[in-house]
């Protein structure tokens, strides 16, 4: 009989250092500090775009553009400064996840989502889609309250869109079209600052919703101070930072968000014709409504509504649902029974598979 000699045993590895509580809290807050950072250097790039292109435009117009019915004035200009602040602002970033971070851009999103190419041409249209047919839900919702709560007074087509603001001198459907590439672009850059950057940085010591709550509610700090701005209306955008950060999560990318943040900022300001954050824009259609401003959103627009609240509600538990504990987290919750069936069907004389 052939005497086999026995394997030695591999060693254990060694346990994981254990940390004091003082550190454990220092490694909590590192990146609500970095967040914190990043969100004043926002700031500061929107400040360093914004008083030199008024005084440019000082300059060269003679004050032309600020006055009654100039560009400067308009509601619109907001766009120009959010276009022109992009690349500062990705420069900006790019410092913070090289040197900082020491990460890449594509780490917050800056990427195809998962699936590639495919994929974000299926997500373009199912994003664009689904941020019109929230709102389509909403307008049904208050379509259907009593007259005496709220009510929906449609008469045609505006008068602004029959004849284009003096500052416009291209037919008006070209300007909804610079609309909504305007928005697509201020919504991806809000989506490059709180679900790109921000959110990431939170995930990396946070649970993904907690980042997502903590990154939403300065998403809401930011709406603060819009014309009419209401707790209801603070609550809406809270859960619309949510419901963002969900399709992040879920996708890997920012393409998403952004896709579903710029269509509905232009569905409700451009195509409904009301109030947007407390906003109002070149718009299609004259349309008004009247009625409880909870239910209605007075002029803040639809994210003031109570009614989006519910809708708000569901839309994050379903996107978030399976989703709130860390990657990590999930992969192991579901390897744990796979890992336990093969050991258990395994010979005794058989090597494990996973060294203590």
């Amino acid at each position: 009989m052939e005497e086999t000699t026995p394997r030695p045993l591999e060693p254990s590895p060694p346990p994981p250092p254990v940390r004091s509580p003082a550190r454990s809290a220092l490694a909590l807050f590192v990146p609500v500090l970095r967040a914190v950072l990043y969100l004043v250097a926002y700031i500061a790039v929107q400040i360093v775009i914004t008083l030199p292109l008024r005084a440019f435009a000082h300059a060269v117009n003679g004050g032309g553009l600020f006055k009654p019915g100039g560009f400067g004035t308009a509601n619109e200009a907001f766009l120009v400064t959010v276009v022109l602040s992009i690349p500062l602002q990705i420069l900006v970033t790019w410092l913070f996840v090289r040197f900082l971070d020491r990460r890449t851009l594509a780490s917050i999103g800056a990427r195809w989502p998962l699936g590639g190419r495919r994929a974000a041409l299926r997500q373009l249209a199912a994003a664009s889609l689904g941020a019109v047919a929230v709102l389509g839900i909403w307008l049904a919702l208050t379509w259907a309250l009593p007259d005496a709560l709220a009510a929906i007074h449609y008469a045609g087509v505006s008068a602004e869109y029959t004849r284009s603001p003096a500052w416009w001198p291209l037919p008006p459907i070209l300007l909804l079209l610079v609309l909504l590439l305007g928005f697509i672009l201020q919504g991806g850059l809000e989506e490059w600052i709180i679900r790109g950057y921000i959110y990431h940085t939170l995930r990396q010591r946070w649970r993904p919703w907690v980042s997502a709550l903590g990154s939403s509610m300065l998403f809401a700090m930011l709406h603060a101070a819009n014309p009419a701005v209401s707790g209801i209306a603070l609550l809406n955008i809270v859960l619309a930072g949510m419901v963002l950060a969900a399709l992040v999560e879920r996708t890997g990318s920012l393409w998403s968000a952004t896709l579903a943040h710029g269509v509905w900022n232009f569905a409700v300001a451009c195509l409904l014709s009301v109030q947007v954050s407390g906003v109002r824009l070149f718009h299609l259609l004259d349309v008004k409504i009247t009625g409880n401003p909870d239910l209605t959103g007075g002029g803040f627009g639809p994210e003031g509504s109570a009614l989006l609240t519910l809708i708000g509600i569901g839309l994050m538990i379903l996107l978030w649902r399976g989703m709130w504990r860390r990657q990590s987290e999930r992969a192991e919750a579901v390897m744990a029974p796979v890992i336990t069936v093969t050991l258990a069907s395994a010979p005794e004389d058989a090597s494990p598979l996973l060294s203590p």
